[in-house]
């Protein structure tokens, strides 16, 4: 169920434009992302693992980056976030990466892959699998960090 509403979700935001009430041709680069998260779709958070019975969220965006630009970025949030070029918060871009203080993360640091319209796509938290959140969210503005991009 959660990846029929996932693919409404990505159709509705893509691939419809209702203005003419018809589909558009999807960029290439939207539909890699979008297989990217429905393969991990279901996946839950588990810090430092690595796999689909479990994975964190700097692992998840390090696939990421691999898989939909077969580029190399490095293991920990943290070292993404110094590592890679800074965007200010009005220039975000589908695939940059959105970087939060965390209270919840042994590591005190979380990272998403921004989606679009203030979307972005991570592993959240122990108590979820890989979830959609916004960055206007009260927690996401207050924990705020930045963005980058490679």
């Amino acid at each position: 169920m959660k990846k029929i509403i996932l693919t409404l979700c990505f159709t509705a935001l893509f691939g419809f434009n209702p203005s003419i009430g018809s589909y558009f041709i999807i960029d290439p680069l939207i539909e890699k992302i979008e297989s990217f998260v429905k393969e991990w779709w279901d996946v839950p958070y588990k810090y430092g693992g690595t796999t689909k019975r479990g994975i964190d969220c700097s692992v998840f965006t390090q696939r990421f980056y691999k898989e939909i630009f077969d580029k190399k970025i490095p293991r920990t949030a943290r070292s993404q976030f110094y590592a890679m070029d800074k965007v200010d918060k009005d220039s975000i871009q589908t695939g940059d990466l959105v970087f939060f203080s965390s209270k919840i993360s042994p590591s005190g640091w979380h990272v998403g892959i921004y989606l679009w319209d203030g979307i972005f796509v991570h592993a959240a938290n122990r108590k979820e699998d890989i979830k959609m959140s916004n960055l206007s969210e009260e927690n996401y503005q207050k924990n705020y960090k930045g963005a980058r991009r490679i």
